[in-house]
């Protein structure tokens, strides 16, 4: 499977392509962990991406734009759950909300 049809397959939103916080990397893991059925529940993939990020101890630019993209995610539960680890990381502060 190739990185774009992961990432169309797992409803992954154009953004994380765009703003490119979709690296080999991670694309990598994500692929080689995939199983056929998993694309029933995506949100799994696509919060395991957020938590690959948030390990790294992102820049205030990359939570920026990881706070965006839960906002954009199809699963807005997901996403206001991620929003809480956002705010716990190290580079957060309160302006990243007003990006």
């Amino acid at each position: 499977m190739t990185k774009h049809e992961f990432i169309k397959l797992m409803l992954f939103p154009k953004e994380w392509v765009e703003w490119d916080m979709l690296p080999d990397e991670l694309m990598e893991i994500q692929i080689k962990g995939y199983e056929p059925g998993h694309e029933d529940a995506s949100e799994h993939d696509r919060n395991g991406a957020f938590h690959w990020w948030l390990k790294r101890n992102p820049t205030k630019e990359q939570l920026t734009k990881l706070l965006k993209l839960t906002y954009l995610d199809p699963d807005p539960l997901m996403g206001k759950d991620i929003r809480s680890y956002i705010r716990k990381s190290n580079n957060y502060t309160s302006d990243i909300e007003a990006n």
